[in-house]
């Protein structure tokens, strides 16, 4: 309470005195308290009366009614959260569930969601078989899940850095956000050693980025209408098959090589012939595996085709069909993806011969089925 003699007010705070003319804040000039009494006491010596709480009235109009015509009402989807499961455009028919960056030295450099972390690791993993034995640049993959529903990854790589995007959109789409942002982030870290920052320089940059990846979010949303659904036919109008291999809960059952002439394999001097055919063999099922064990045990979803992109329209493929009994068709071809069902259809039949059971080590029936298919497409490994 304040204790008021004449003019006199005194702050039972600090003890503080105070005299006319009043502070008009109502705050103690030395403890800097609000003094609650005298701001009552300073609207009855002045003859007014306290503030009455307004009456609700109920609006019949709103902001964008009351000013139609002449001011823009934002849609909803210019607002997102990065964090969200998902950012959806176009009423749900796009959407992305992450953005992210890492070198192609396996640095993590940007994750917009850290829900899906791993795929900067699976980045680099794909990107290691793409750019080695595929003998290309990592372009795009399809994930089927068990409820067979399917989301896409796309990747962009330059000056030794690979950018993804992860959802559901059009190619031409996920091209534009990629670019962008590359174009955003290489203004960035303009002449620095993306493998070497420091902490606070990769704070900056991520929190410096994030600001331009809603920008670039924006920007997309108003494209929306510009962009084409419509996917850039292939040139090839058939497909090759250069490997084909079978598996069981990762351990493959067959592989056999078809064509060996276009990949690039590992030194490997001092094999030569059926020798050689061999150890590339079991080089390549042994990194397929690796791929597909790793996307499955991240994701819960397999790869249900990785695409590898080696010149203008001109893509490698790496297919997986999943089977009973958890077994899995593993292809490598080249040319146009659409065609594939066809090779996997004419493989079916013999195919579902062995593996009405869970594979339990016998490889005798296997290796029939791989001598039958090698039979099979030595005739014609090409599928119109």
């Amino acid at each position: 309470m304040f204790r008021r003699d004449q003019d006199k007010v005194k702050c039972d705070n600090c003890g503080y005195v105070l005299v006319k003319p009043y502070p008009k804040d109502k705050f103690c000039p030395k403890c800097g308290k609000f003094l609650k009494n005298l701001f009552e006491y300073g609207f009855e010596e002045e003859g007014a009366s306290k503030p009455q709480p307004k009456e609700f009235e109920t609006k019949n109009e709103t902001a964008s009614s009351k000013f139609k015509g002449k001011v823009r009402v934002k849609d909803r989807e210019d607002y997102f959260n990065l964090e969200d499961d998902k950012i959806e455009f176009k009423d749900g028919n796009d959407y992305i569930k992450l953005l992210g960056i890492t070198s192609v030295d396996r640095t993590p450099l940007f994750c917009s969601n850290q829900k899906y972390v791993y795929l900067l690791e699976l980045t680099n993993n794909l990107d290691y078989i793409a750019t080695s034995i595929l003998g290309g640049d990592l372009d795009k993959m399809l994930l089927t899940s068990d409820r067979s529903e399917t989301e896409k990854c796309q990747f962009f790589e330059k000056d030794d850095i690979i950018y993804l995007v992860y959802g559901m959109f059009p190619d031409k789409k996920g091209k534009w956000i990629l670019e962008q942002m590359a174009k955003h982030y290489s203004e960035l870290v303009r002449n620095k050693n993306v493998d070497n920052l420091s902490k606070i320089e990769k704070y900056e940059i991520e929190r410096s980025f994030e600001g331009r990846v809603r920008f670039i979010l924006k920007e997309f949303i108003t494209l929306q209408e510009v962009f084409t659904d419509q996917e850039i036919p292939y040139v090839e109008n058939k497909v090759r098959l250069d490997y084909v291999g079978l598996s069981s809960m990762s351990i493959g059952v067959i592989s056999l090589l078809l064509g060996a002439d276009k990949l690039n394999f590992d030194d490997l001097s001092g094999y030569e012939g059926e020798e050689l055919k061999e150890m590339q063999e079991s080089l390549l099922t042994a990194k397929i595996e690796a791929i597909a064990a790793n996307t499955l045990g991240n994701t819960g979803a397999y790869p249900r085709w990785i695409a590898v992109k080696l010149g203008f329209q001109n893509y490698r493929f790496l297919t997986f069909k999943r089977y009973q009994n958890d077994y899995f068709l593993s292809i490598l071809s080249e040319g146009n993806l659409k065609k594939i069902e066809k090779a996997e259809e004419t493989l079916d039949p013999y195919i579902n011969h062995v593996i009405d059971e869970p594979f339990t080590g016998n490889l005798k029936p296997f290796n029939r089925l791989k001598g039958t298919i090698k039979d099979l497409l030595q005739k014609n490994r090409e599928f119109l």
